[in-house]
């Protein structure tokens, strides 16, 4: 079995991982993109009836940043931690509760490990030449290997912290390395599933190819709540920042304001949040989901409210078509690499990442449509342009509309 499952944001991958993961009985290794997302699946495994360890690390568990043993200890004697040693016979679903009865998240997910054969792993341990040698046994022991937002396998990089591992797919330079070389190599023949709302049919080729899968396109749907409209406005680097650009987006986010109340805004980068949370400042902007109030959440592409977590809005607004920055030495290599392997280079370094981070964006306003409407706006004329490369679900969808006037 080698599987990859491209669906649409919502449509209950992560469930269906959970389910395959406790169904097989296989030996399991189930890789994700967030320690949310790994509560998410540990959840439904155990309400499936297995069990699973989850093997984030104590920096990622400790709400004090805890890096060491010793680290702990100190937190403890210096009364910051209140958690103290005890048995643990109890299944937690979110770390304020493991808080709450005063339990030390990373030792409660240590002393259940050994508890089930399903191990879910952040996917940053594939990104990591330390980190990938400390999981590859485990990986190796396994039956069935399972990866969330599988995407990530092709956008995400290996970086090398010692000797580089192979001069064909790694710049000695930048320490940096594909990753799917080394993936491929590690998980052998083993079963593979993975599931991914960003693989599009017209990108699936080097993911079917480099690792022997099936694609299954689950894009074919349409949305009667789903709305969502382009407006062609050339926005660029050299002109986002332009009063007339930033005028224009204000008035289109303030009636979708009106008329949604609750909605998130995708910007380029972090570093234009400060100025558009200025020009946005009539509107209720945070940088954090608040809740069920009127609110504009304002955040950027790729950040870690773009991927994977359930947030209750109502609208998606995508400012900018992002692209990667074209600077960056790095990608220019990476395509190198990518065209030695015979795919085009511009198409799954560039294009490939700026309709992933786009899809991903809007997936945090496509929950719940089947009991309400969903709005989203793409503001950017590549959103257009591009269309032909976005799932299905989007080109039937989306609709040209003409920008406002100031």
């Amino acid at each position: 079995m080698r599987t990859l499952l491209q669906a649409p944001p919502g449509f209950g991958k992560t469930r269906i991982l959970a389910r395959l993961a406790v169904r097989t009985g296989a030996k399991t290794v189930f890789f994700v993109r967030s320690h949310g997302e790994a509560l998410q699946a540990h959840r439904y495994i155990s309400e499936l009836g297995g069990r699973a360890s989850l093997a984030f690390g104590r920096a990622t568990l400790c709400k004090y940043g805890a890096r060491t043993l010793g680290d702990c200890i100190s937190l403890r004697e210096r009364g910051i931690c209140k958690v103290k040693y005890k048995y643990i016979n109890k299944i937690f679903y979110n770390f304020e509760e493991i808080y709450k009865e005063k339990i030390c998240p990373y030792e409660y997910f240590q002393s259940i490990s050994r508890q089930g054969n399903i191990t879910i792993l952040p996917m940053s341990y594939l990104e990591s030449q330390e980190y990938l040698a400390g999981v590859a046994d485990l990986i190796r022991e396994s039956e069935l290997v399972i990866i969330d937002e599988f995407h990530n396998v092709l956008l995400n990089d290996l970086t090398a912290e010692r000797d580089l591992p192979s001069s064909a797919y790694c710049d000695y330079g930048l320490k940096r390395c594909l990753l799917m070389p080394f993936l491929r190599e590690l998980i052998g023949d083993r079963d593979l599933f993975a599931t991914t709302a960003s693989i599009p049919e017209k990108f699936s080729e080097i993911f079917v190819n480099f690792f022997s899968l099936e694609y299954i396109n689950k894009d074919n749907i349409f949305y009667e709540n789903l709305i969502i409209d382009i407006f062609p406005i050339k926005i660029r680097y050299n002109n986002r920042n332009k009063n007339q650009i930033i005028n224009i987006i204000y008035k289109i986010v303030s009636k979708i304001f009106n008329d949604y109340k609750k909605l998130i805004i995708f910007i380029p980068n972090k570093s234009l949040l400060s100025y558009y949370k200025a020009k946005f400042k009539h509107l209720p902007v945070s940088e954090v989901p608040l809740g069920d109030v009127p609110q504009v959440i304002l955040t950027y592409y790729n950040s870690p409210l773009s991927e994977g977590l359930n947030i209750d809005v109502d609208s998606a607004v995508l400012i900018g078509f992002p692209f990667p920055n074209i600077t960056d030495k790095w990608l220019k290599i990476k395509i190198n690499f990518i065209e030695k392997l015979g795919y085009n280079g511009f198409k799954y370094v560039y294009l490939f990442a700026a309709v992933s981070s786009a899809i991903q964006a809007m997936g945090r306003a496509m929950r719940e449509l089947d009991r309400r409407v969903k709005y989203i706006a793409a503001i950017d004329d590549r959103f257009w342009h591009y269309r032909n490369y976005m799932p299905d679900w989007f080109k039937r969808t989306a609709v040209l509309r003409d920008a406002p006037s100031l």
